[in-house]
């Protein structure tokens, strides 16, 4: 079964991330600080990660620039409001997967985890 991270910091945005993720055959593993992903990730790799535009003060390029510094190729979706315009073509240029405007569809959202190659059902 794949493993999708879901890192974001607010409980009432992740909730809705979770909803949107049901049902989609994938484990979820819900992270509320960057940290937290990192010391998963040596030991533990995902099929991908689903974030917030922001996490704790720190951009969502800014996580992209840090995961490919440390050698990570796990595919990222994130998702913000249409004002991330800049995060969006930030994270395009770190080589994320997808950026998503909230409030994001599960349509949209497992759409998005396909075509980075996350075998959902």
């Amino acid at each position: 079964m794949p493993t999708v991270y879901v890192l974001e910091p607010d409980p009432a945005e992740r909730s809705r991330l979770v909803q949107a993720l049901a049902g989609v055959g994938a484990e979820q593993v819900l992270l509320d600080r960057r940290e937290a992903l990192f010391d998963r990730l040596p030991a533990c790799a995902g099929d991908g990660l689903v974030c917030g535009a922001e996490i704790g003060g720190v951009s969502a390029a800014e996580l992209v620039r840090e995961l490919r510094r440390r050698g990570e190729r796990l595919p990222v979706v994130v998702t913000g409001p249409i004002t991330a315009f800049r995060t969006a073509v930030d994270v395009a240029r770190l080589d994320a997967a997808d950026f998503l405007e909230r409030p994001v569809s599960a349509r949209r959202l497992r759409g998005a985890l396909q075509r980075m190659g996350c075998t959902i059902a």
